[in-house]
């Protein structure tokens, strides 16, 4: 009777990491690599910026540097990193839940006067009244809303929320995952991250308080739905559909009435 002998693996060619030594590596150059961009961001968050150069430079530093990580520096495949489609009826489905459970939460904060006050500075009055597009002008001016400008404002939010969602949801949390913070502790440590990049050391940058106590239980849940489903897709979905649902909220007293 004879048995079978499993082959034993090649040996990694000369200048190639075994995957017990990039595994190994994993945890400590994405931490090195996620605690760089997130300081860069924070410290730069309230420099004065036209639109594009912001997007471009957030999408940069969350999207394109970490994969050049991945792919270059730890030889792993962005799969391993949440870029990959996952469970998608699981991730579809809590993707509208968590939609449906922040259009509530909007719709009764917008119902407290401070509060709406607060986004109204900071989106109608604020990002979407000063951020000059070029080509298209602003998006909202003089009770007027610009639906071009709209449209390529919210199409670009969603590739910059792309870029921040792999960063937060995809890099760092499986990154991390591999350290002794375990799945957990990665959970935690992103969200707080997240959380501190709503906040500026210049209160005119800092997102409305509200919004920025909301990202840390927000991170959590999002955390959470991109180890289930292995994929960080469905947070950028949700994270996306919130905040155009925010700026139409915003915008809903002026975008029939008044379209420019």
């Amino acid at each position: 009777m004879t048995t079978k002998t499993r082959a034993a693996k090649p040996p990694p060619l000369e200048g190639q990491k075994s995957d017990r030594d990039g595994n190994r590596a994993t945890g400590p150059v994405t931490f090195v690599a996620g605690a760089l961009i997130a300081a860069y961001l924070f410290l730069t968050n309230a420099d004065p910026k036209p639109p594009e150069s912001y997007w471009l430079v957030n999408i940069g530093l969350c999207l394109w540097v970490p994969l050049a990580v991945i792919v270059l520096v730890l030889r792993q495949e962005p799969s391993q990193f949440g870029m990959t489609r996952g469970d998608r009826r699981l991730g579809l489905k809590w993707t509208g839940i968590a939609w449906g459970g922040m259009v509530l939460i909007l719709a009764v904060v917008m119902g407290i006067p401070h509060l709406r006050a607060q986004f109204q500075g900071q989106y109608l009055d604020g990002r979407l009244s000063h951020w000059y597009l070029s080509g298209l002008g602003v998006v909202f001016s003089h009770n007027t809303v610009n639906p071009r400008a709209l449209l390529y404002y919210e199409l670009f939010t969603g590739f910059y929320m792309f870029g921040w969602e792999f960063f937060f949801r995809g890099f760092l949390l499986f990154g991390l995952q591999k350290t002794w913070l375990r799945s957990g502790g990665a959970v935690v440590f992103q969200a707080l991250a997240f959380m501190l990049l709503h906040w500026s050391l210049d209160p005119q940058a800092a997102k409305p308080l509200a919004e920025i106590l909301s990202a840390f239980p927000g991170g959590i849940v999002l955390g959470i739905l991109a180890l289930r489903t292995r994929s960080f897709v469905y947070g950028f979905l949700a994270h996306w559909a919130i905040s155009v649902t925010l700026d139409v909220m915003l915008l809903s007293p002026f975008i029939f009435r008044h379209v420019g």
